[in-house]
C-alpha cells in the first residue's frame, strides 16, 4: 500500500500543478522576467501549492501519518499562505519575518515542538536550553525557513537539497522504527519529485514550466525545520542535534556566510543579490543543471559524513567542531569561487 500511496503523491502533485497553471496566470501569480531574472517568459509560481496539495491529500489517507503530522501541515499551510501573498504582492522583509516567527512560536508553544537541548557539543554533558528553549526554537525555525528560501535561486536547486535532507531523515527514521516519520518524508519527496519534473531543465526542455516560489521554498523549509527539531530532541530522538547541521549544511553554509559578509560590505543581509554559491558557480561557466548536480553532490557528501558519524558513534563535540571548521574554511574562501 505504501508504494501505491507514494506513486499517488507523485501523480496528485503533478495533476495539481497542471490544474494550477492557468489559475496562476488569471490571478497574476507568475514570475515576470526582468532585472536579475534570466528566464524569458512569465512562469507560474505554483510549485509550493501543488506540492502541498499532494502531501496533504496523501497524508489524509495514509494510516498514522496525518495523526502525527496534521499539526505540521496546518502550520505549513500558514507559511504557504504568507509565501503566496509574498509572491503576489512582495511583502516587506519585516512583515515576512514576523509571519514566520509567529508560526515558529506556535510550533514551539502550541505544537510543543521545541529545541530543548543542543546535545553534548562541547566535550561534556548535554547543553540544555531551559527558559531559552522557545526563543532558540523560533530562531532556528525561521533560520531554516529562510536558508532554504535563499537556496531557491536556480531551477531545481532548493527542491533537490530538500530531497537530500528528507532522505537522510527517512533512512534514520526507518532504521529506528519510526515508520510514520519515514513515510511522511517519502510522501514529501515524491511530491517534490513531481514538481521537479516540470521545473528542472533538461536538454530537450530548456526552461521551467513552473517555479517553486517563496511559498514553496519557505513551506519546505518549515517542514525541514520541524522534522529536524522534532527528531533530534527527547528520549525518542532519531539523531543528535549536531547532525541536523550536517543534514542542512549547504543552505546553512551559504546563508550564514552571506548574513555575515553582506553587512560587512554595507549591504542588507536580506537584499537580493548574485553572491550565493550557485551564482558563483554559474560565473565559472557551469550550466544551471551542472550547478544543481554539483551542489546536490556536496550536500550528499555532508549528509554522508553525518550518517558515518552516527553509525560509528562519533563524539558530538568532534562532529560539531568539524562542522564549524569546514564552515570557517568556506567563509574564508567562498569569494574565490566566483570568476573575476
Amino acid at each position: 500500500m505504501i508504494y501505491a500511496n507514494l506513486l499517488s503523491a507523485f501523480l496528485l502533485t503533478g495533476l495539481s500543478l497542471f490544474a494550477l497553471k492557468p489559475v496562476a496566470f488569471k490571478v497574476g501569480l507568475v514570475d515576470i522576467p526582468g532585472g536579475r531574472k534570466t528566464h524569458l517568459s512569465a512562469t507560474p509560481l505554483v510549485g509550493g501549492l501543488g506540492i502541498f496539495l499532494g502531501i496533504f491529500l496523501m497524508s489524509l489517507i495514509t494510516p498514522g501519518v496525518f495523526s502525527d503530522y496534521g499539526p505540521l501541515l496546518s502550520l505549513a499551510a500558514l507559511i504557504l499562505f504568507i509565501g503566496t501573498v509574498d509572491d503576489a504582492k512582495e511583502l516587506t522583509v519585516a512583515v515576512r519575518m514576523t509571519g514566520h516567527a509567529l508560526v515558529a512560536l506556535a510550533t514551539a508553544i502550541v505544537a510543543e515542538v521545541q529545541l530543548n537541548s543542543f546535545g553534548a557539543i562541547f566535550f561534556g554533558s548535554a547543553i540544555d536550553l531551559g527558559i531559552l528553549s522557545i526563543p532558540v526554537t523560533v530562531f532556528a525555525i525561521v533560520g531554516v525557513i529562510n536558508a532554504v528560501n535563499m537556496a531557491d535561486g536556480i531551477d531545481g536547486l532548493s527542491g533537490a537539497l530538500v530531497i537530500v535532507s528528507l532522505s537522510l531523515v527517512a533512512i534514520l527514521a526507518y532504521s529506528a522504527g519510526h515508520e510514520n516519520t519515514a513515510t511522511f518524508c517519502l510522501l514529501v519527496i515524491c511530491s517534490i519529485l513531481a514538481f521537479l519534473t516540470l521545473n528542472f531543465r533538461r536538454p530537450w526542455h530548456k526552461k521551467a514550466l513552473v517555479y517553486l516560489g517563496d511559498a514553496g521554498s519557505t513551506m519546505l523549509g518549515f517542514v525541514l525545520a520541524w522534522l529536524m527539531v522534532s527528531n533530534s530532541q527527547g528520549e525518542d530522538m532519531i539523531f543528535a542535534p549536531v547532525y541536523a547541521l550536517w543534514f542542512l549544511a549547504v543552505p546553512l553554509f551559504d546563508t550564514v556566510n552571506l548574513l555575515i559578509k553582506r553587512p560587512l560590505n554595507g549591504r542588507s543581509p536580506f537584499a537580493p543579490g548574485t553572491d550565493h554559491l550557485h551564482h558563483n558557480l554559474l560565473s565559472r561557466g557551469l550550466s544551471v543543471s551542472q550547478v544543481v548536480i554539483v551542489i546536490t553532490g556536496i550536500a550528499i557528501v555532508f549528509g554522508g559524513i553525518g550518517l558515518i558519524g552516527i553509525s560509528t558513534g562519533a563524539s558530538e563535540s568532534v562532529m560539531f567542531q568539524l562542522f564549524i571548521g569546514l564552515f570557517f574554511l568556506y567563509f574564508l574562501f567562498s569569494d574565490k569561487i566566483k570568476a573575476n
